[in-house]
Parts: C-alpha cells; structure tokens; sequence
C-alpha cells in the first residue's frame, strides 16, 4: 500500500509539473483533435522559431510531456506524433518519438516493477498466465517475439509495458524492442503531421495499405526466430544421429554385436 501511495503522489506532482510546463508556452494547450494540432502547431512553430532559446524550451516541454503520457498510458499520443512531424519533419520527428516512447514505457515497467504484482495479479491475472506462456514458449528469440508485438498495428503496448518486468523481460531488451517497433507507427503519424494541412481527421492517416505494410513488416519479424528454432530442429536431429552411431560403434567394439 505504501508503494502505491508513493507512486500516485508522483503521478500527480508530474501532473502538476506539466501543467506549469505548458503555462509556460504562451498560448499552449494539450490538442485533442486534428484542427488543435494544426493550431498549436503555427503557435509552438513560431515560437520555436524566435529564439534557439524557444527551440530549446519547446522541445523540452513536449518531450517531458511525451514521456509522461507515455508512462501512464495516457490516450492522446497520436497528436503529440502529429505535432511532431509539423514542427521536426519526418526523419527527426519519427527518431524523437521512438525515443522518447521507447523512454516513457520504460517508465511504465519501472513503476510495475515497484508495485505492479498485486496489482496485476488481482485484476489481471489470466490475461498476465497468458502472455507468460507466450513469452516462455519464445524465450530462445524473445527480442524478435517482442519486436513482431510492438510492430503489430493492433498490439496493447501498455500491457506489455507493465507485465515485462513481471514476466522478467530483461530491460535492454524491452527498451530496444519498444524503440525499433515504434518505429513504423511513429513514421506514419510524422509523415501526416509533415503535411498537417492536408489532414482533416486522424481517420486519413490510417489507410488500409499503410495498417497492410505495418502487418507485413510486423510479419518479418518473425523470419528471425523461426529460422532458429529450425536450425535447432535439424541440429537435434544431426546429434542424436550421431550419438546413436557412436552407441554403435561402441557395441561393435566391445564384441557385443555377433
């Protein structure tokens, strides 16, 4: 109960914190549909362009803000991505936040790791036995079963992100896998929010041959592990080969064989 307390009395001094961050802007405010990004997007572009001080100060804010929506899973990324893509461009925006998503759940695991076995065991309990035997049955090639999840278009990041530490998921490989599978999700927001005008809603974004090139890249993924597990196949099956042609020789040579 105490790590509880600790962890939302630091829920809500971030909160607190944020809310100063974005008073801090003139004129900021948190968008919640595409014609607030297109807004607050001509006001943080200006200001950003003012001084290397504003640029700074912006890029500052919205990373802490990022990170923070990120570490508690609050709705509302995909704005933020599209902001982004308006203020950075493509290359820069997708880079800035796959890091700082990838920073965020980071958050999220530390946080489950500090409290999050009762929790999880209280509430979600079976679907945490489920993924556990997911994530056992592919431990030999857990980074690629992990990138093939973060790439799937339709994956719960915020579950994975509090039941790895439970399921001791080592944190490297939850961190490299969460940036490098954010990729794709993130590069489709930067490039709508690179041509923010021509957006009316974030239904554009989403195409079906851009959630179709997502599923196929998530698909290859799994290439890796698969031709693992058969390479380990075949080389079980050349080793007992060949100690049951050692066993044979052996009979031979100790004459048990007549």
């Amino acid at each position: 109960m105490p790590r509880i307390v600790f962890v939302l009395g630091l829920a809500f001094i971030l909160l607190y914190v944020i809310l100063l961050l974005i008073q801090s802007i003139p004129n900021l405010s948190l968008p919640r549909s595409v014609e607030g990004v297109k807004y607050q997007a001509i006001i943080l572009e200006n200001y950003s362009n003012e001084t290397w001080q504003g640029y700074l100060h912006i890029l500052v804010v919205f990373s802490l803000i990022y990170i923070c929506k990120q570490t508690f899973s609050i709705p509302g990324a995909i704005f933020l991505n599209l902001l982004a893509g308006a203020l950075y461009g493509t290359i820069i925006a997708t880079l800035l936040t796959s890091l700082l998503t990838a920073i965020g759940a980071s958050g999220a695991y530390l946080i489950s790791k500090f409290i999050g076995q009762p929790i999880m065991n209280q509430f979600l309990s079976n679907k945490l036995n489920y993924l556990r035997k997911q994530v056992n049955e592919n431990r030999d090639g857990l980074f690629y079963y992990l990138l093939f999840i973060r790439m799937f278009p339709l994956s719960p990041w915020w579950f994975l992100n509090i039941a790895s530490p439970l399921l001791y998921i080592p944190f490297g490989i939850f961190f490299t896998t969460m940036f490098f599978g954010s990729i794709s999700y993130n590069l489709a927001c930067a490039q709508a929010g690179d041509i923010l005008s021509e957006l009316s809603s974030t239904t554009d974004i989403w195409q079906p041959m851009l959630i179709f090139k997502m599923f196929l890249v998530s698909l290859l993924s799994l290439l890796p592990p698969l031709y693992t597990k058969k390479f380990k196949s075949n080389n079980t099956i050349i080793k007992s080969t060949k100690n049951s042609f050692n066993e044979q020789l052996i009979i031979i040579e100790t004459g048990q064989i007549i």
